[in-house]
């Protein structure tokens, strides 16, 4: 069982935290340069949307890669090597001279990041005690939320002064000085090593990772894992257009909402430092999920965007508490295979993603984007319940 963190350990952890940030900020850091890139390259939106697709797609799949490294070799080392990969793939980003190259240059990086934040949360499992891990799991999402805001912020910062090749450049220096003081900590990591060592078969991993689907420890927290994001994004991906749709905001305004859930779940993190080891209660995800079914009812009832935006930061905090029990129990479910665990979790989290947004985008096609929130407000408290069933003291 690992022991209380020393302050080694903690500047270990301040690190990975970091290197989630500049992951997040790296997912989100092309939103606003699509109309921009599209004039300087001649294409369409469609053409130039591939930048993100792309990274979305290679991130999504070298989970199924990452989950068996992570069992084979150092976690933190892994970690290591990611980020100074994405500082290749965000130079060449930089450099790009055409889009083709820029796509494959986000590929490269998609393909990088990818490893940065399960092997962090692995890292974070293997040294940290249960009763401090959901705290310490909830500062990384710290890290991960404010990596997001950050990214949106600088692309389109940059966007405004013409120069979205800067944003590239910042955050290849971002990695550079995460991935050198990473490797000066490269010591602190050596207990990070997976189950299954250098020896393990990778067929063999893959056949564990099959048997966590069917087994009874795991399959009910992976399968809230896949409902939540289900819920959760297909109301994100379109509560702008409702804003924009139902009380005639700009664009610009009607995503402003999305920022305050991210603040919400900031907040969460704070919290849920202070709260320690009595988080891990089965109420905590039942009143979570909560939360955000009531954020999708006030969504549907509001009379002003006002009440809308505050209950998006109401939102936030429940989604990012839920989000925070679910991933502690798969780490408690599975000790001896944590990165498969947790690789797992993330690939099916992404199939929720995929899943929910286009049965949204049908919904709305079909002009009932409104039943797009009374479902999430009517499914949050079950799956609420279900994730509470789930729940096992630390």
């Amino acid at each position: 069982m690992p022991s209380a963190p020393t302050s080694d350990t903690r500047q270990l952890l301040f690190l990975l935290t970091l290197a989630a940030f500049a992951s997040s900020a790296s997912f989100r850091v092309c939103d606003p340069m699509l109309p921009q890139l599209a004039g300087q390259f001649a294409a369409s939106t469609a053409e130039v949307a591939l930048i993100i697709t792309s990274f979305t797609i290679a991130y999504g799949a070298m989970q199924l890669v990452y989950g068996p490294l992570g069992e084979r070799f150092e976690r933190f080392r892994i970690v290591t090597r990611a980020t100074a990969l994405c500082a290749v793939g965000s130079l060449g980003a930089a450099l790009a001279p055409s889009l083709e190259m820029l796509t494959a240059c986000r590929i490269l990086t998609g393909v990088a990041a990818a490893g940065i934040i399960p092997m962090s949360m692995a890292t974070v499992s293997d040294l940290v005690p249960a009763e401090q891990r959901q705290a310490t799991l909830a500062r990384l999402f710290s890290g991960q939320i404010l990596g997001m805001v950050f990214g949106q912020v600088l692309g389109g910062l940059c966007v405004d002064f013409g120069l979205w090749r800067l944003a590239f450049g910042v955050l290849t220096g971002l990695y550079l000085l995460i991935a050198f003081a990473l490797w000066r900590k490269a010591h602190l990591g050596a207990t990070t090593r997976g189950a299954a060592g250098p020896a393990g078969s990778m067929a063999s991993l893959y056949r564990r990772a099959l048997g966590m689907l069917h087994a009874r420890e795991t399959r009910g927290v992976l399968a809230c894992f896949f409902v939540e994001a289900v819920l959760v994004f297909g109301v994100l991906a379109f509560l702008p257009l409702y804003l924009h749709e139902r009380f005639g905001l700009a664009l610009s305004q009607a995503t402003l909402p999305l920022l305050l859930y991210g603040a919400g779940g900031l907040l969460f993190s704070f919290v849920a430092a202070r709260l320690g080891r009595r988080i891990n209660h089965w109420a905590f995800p039942v009143g979570a999920a909560g939360l955000v079914a009531l954020a999708n009812g006030v969504a549907l009832y509001a009379g002003h965007p006002g009440w809308i935006f505050a209950a998006a930061l109401l939102s936030g905090f429940g989604y990012y508490q839920l989000h925070s029990a679910l991933l502690f129990q798969i780490t408690q479910r599975a000790p001896e295979a944590r990165s498969l665990a947790l690789a797992l979790s993330v690939s099916l989290f992404f199939v929720g993603q995929s899943v929910g947004v286009s049965a949204a985008g049908w919904l709305v096609d079909q002009g009932r984007i409104t039943l797009v929130f009374a479902i999430a407000a009517l499914g949050m408290p079950l799956l609420g319940v279900a994730a509470g069933r789930q729940i096992r003291p630390a």
